[in-house]
């Protein structure tokens, strides 16, 4: 496998998809096919990662490659000149958005139409501080007619955190306490739904899980959990020009 495409019913005009650490130029620890350049990889090895996942796939352009640092901020590519990000919205068709990541969640938008596409990262700081509301803020798509994909990310059963980031939660959604589970003197994490509730929450109904985890799936995906210095798979999603 070296993609996982968002299994939802997206319109046929959307394309989503994320990549896997299968198939490409990078080594040991970064193996092998690593799209972060921020991660002290060899950078040439990520450009022909990059590059070849642009010619496999036939995307329509370079995808917009943000640079992450777990803020709230959301930008408009084709308005906004910023890319320092967490979240990117596009309704340009020669556009394609990607979201890099390692154990957050990464998760894709689109509108029923196939009008509109979004693409958000969402660690836990990015999450409980509203990341996901401020996307949906920037979006000219009503909730109710958007879709929405959490792609591979670390699952409850290995994502350990504590009572700071438990009450952080609870303080700002009635419904998190949920979706953590004790483990002696700290809490298992569900945060791929917790972020459904969260999406729910803002109207979008039609939530779909890749369930796919990282930190489980140690061929297939990077976790910065489970190595530390490590990769970044990409999730990404764009207009297909070629349909049939």
């Amino acid at each position: 496998m070296l993609d996982l495409y968002a299994n939802w019913p997206a319109p046929k005009n959307i394309i989503a998809l994320a990549t896997t650490r299968r198939n490409g130029f990078s080594l040991s620890p970064f193996g092998s096919n690593n799209m972060g350049l921020h991660v002290q990889d060899n950078s040439e090895h990520v450009i022909a990662n990059r590059n070849a996942v642009i010619e496999r796939l036939g995307l329509p352009n370079t995808p917009e490659w943000l640079e992450q640092t777990h803020s709230t901020t959301c930008v408009v590519i084709e308005n906004e000149h910023n890319r320092s990000a967490d979240a990117a919205i596009t309704r340009k068709t020669d556009q394609v958005i990607a979201i890099m990541t390692a154990d957050c969640l990464p998760i894709l938008l689109c509108d029923k139409a196939g009008n509109e596409i979004a693409g958000i990262h969402a660690g836990w700081k990015g999450l409980v501080n509203g990341i996901i509301e401020t996307t949906l803020e920037k979006m000219q798509s009503k909730s109710h007619n958007l879709l929405a994909w959490i792609g591979p990310s670390i699952c409850k059963t290995c994502y350990q955190v504590g009572d700071d980031v438990r009450d952080l939660y609870t303080e700002r959604y009635s419904f998190a306490a949920d979706y953590f589970q004790p483990d002696g003197n700290r809490w298992r994490a569900a945060m791929p739904q917790l972020a459904e509730a969260i999406l729910k929450q803002t109207g979008i109904m039609s939530v779909y899980q890749s369930n796919a985890c990282t930190f489980e799936r140690k061929n297939d995906f990077y976790s910065y959990r489970r190595e530390g210095q490590t990769g970044r798979i990409a999730s990404l999603i764009w207009f297909n020009q070629k349909q049939d």
